[in-house]
């Protein structure tokens, strides 16, 4: 019988190695012969099913509990791989290079997404300051007869000069559409179709579209969307809204082609088809086709403003109140605000001279 290798070994050499007894020594040999047939299993995967097992690695209060953790080189647990946290199935989380890959690259988007937007604000603080200390360059627009400032690479911000730039060659896209139109209500009336009514009213309409609803669009709608971009205004959005809407049932008037209505549309079109009158009917095909376009991109860019408007968060309220305090800072608002308190004082003193 084996000697216990723990027992009092004072008459011996106390410091002796208490595994070199034989029958740990046979023992650890069959341990040895049994690895040659088996790969050693991995600390990793020892701790864990020992902790499963409610083993060394574990504090015996089961899964739930705060299992021994051994330190890797990162001090995270078992290296770079894997970490106690525990996932549904009490395992260790697996951890690789590719999700740290993925959270770095977040993390660096995140970044560069801020300093883009910082970018952004320091452009529009510096636009807004030179304004206010009447620093404006010299007036550019329209070209001929100048009366405005109007450079987009200059007052947008990066990110929404593509819309504005869009919605500007729109407008521009209208201007030569009315030019059209007023060119193919003149050849409709020459052509003195037979079957077309009232081509003497659609060509005068036609002429004062000319002048109106240039000006018009460019003041109701396209002016406010861009000093709605520049500005970051709610009021002016909400101009924009409500004068492109009607702009876009405009194209749709202008497509049908009402007689005398000053549009060479689809109703003028079958009239002169109808009389045989080709090159009167050809133009009115080709003002109709214009026309129908500028519907769906007017539509395109309606909702496209629309949705960057609630992504800023801008509210009704926000507009109104807006509107409050450009009314009042303007020329006739402090004008009717010095009437309305001179009459007061009048009626309060009984001096009305």
């Amino acid at each position: 019988m084996s000697r216990n290798p723990f027992d009092d070994r004072s008459e011996e050499d106390p410091f002796a190695d208490p595994f070199g007894d034989s029958s740990i020594v046979s023992a650890l040999d069959g341990h040895r012969a049994a690895g040659d047939e088996q790969d050693a299993v991995p600390l990793h995967a020892a701790a864990r099913g020992s902790r499963d097992r409610g083993g060394f690695f574990s504090d015996g209060l089961g899964r739930g509990g705060s299992a021994y953790k051994p330190v890797g080189a990162d001090g995270s647990g078992y290296g770079d791989a894997y970490l106690m946290d525990d996932d549904d199935d009490g395992l260790p989380a697996k951890r690789g290079p590719q999700a740290l890959d993925s959270r770095e690259t977040e993390l660096r988007r995140r970044e560069e997404a801020l300093a883009a937007r910082e970018r952004e604000l320091r452009a529009r603080e510096a636009n807004v300051q030179a304004l206010a200390g009447g620093m404006r360059p010299a007036l550019n627009f329209p070209p001929l007869y100048p009366i405005m400032y109007h450079a987009i690479d200059v007052e947008v911000p990066a990110g929404d000069r593509g819309t504005v730039r869009t919605l500007f060659y729109l407008w521009l896209g209208l201007e030569a559409m009315l030019v059209f139109n007023c060119v193919a209500c003149l050849v409709v009336m020459l052509s003195n179709a037979r079957d077309v009514s009232q081509p003497g009213a659609s060509f005068g309409s036609s002429f004062v579209y000319l002048f109106t609803i240039s000006a018009g669009s460019f003041f109701l709608w396209y002016r406010p969307v861009y000093n709605a971009y520049m500005k970051d205004s709610s009021m002016f959005f909400y101009l924009f809204f409500i004068f492109n809407g009607f702009h876009i049932l405009f194209d749709v008037y202008m497509s049908v082609g009402v007689p005398g209505a000053g549009s060479a549309g689809m109703i003028i079109m079958l009239e002169c088809l109808s009389s045989g009158k080709m090159a009167a009917t050809a133009l009115a095909g080709i003002c109709f086709s214009l026309w129908a376009l500028h519907f769906f991109a007017s539509v395109f860019m309606y909702v496209r403003v629309r949705r960057h408007y609630k992504q800023r968060g801008h509210t009704f309220a926000e507009a109104r109140q807006q509107a409050y305090v450009g009314f009042a800072q303007s020329g006739v608002g402090q004008t009717a605000a010095s009437t309305a308190a001179n009459a007061y004082i009048r009626s309060n003193t009984g001096n009305f001279v």
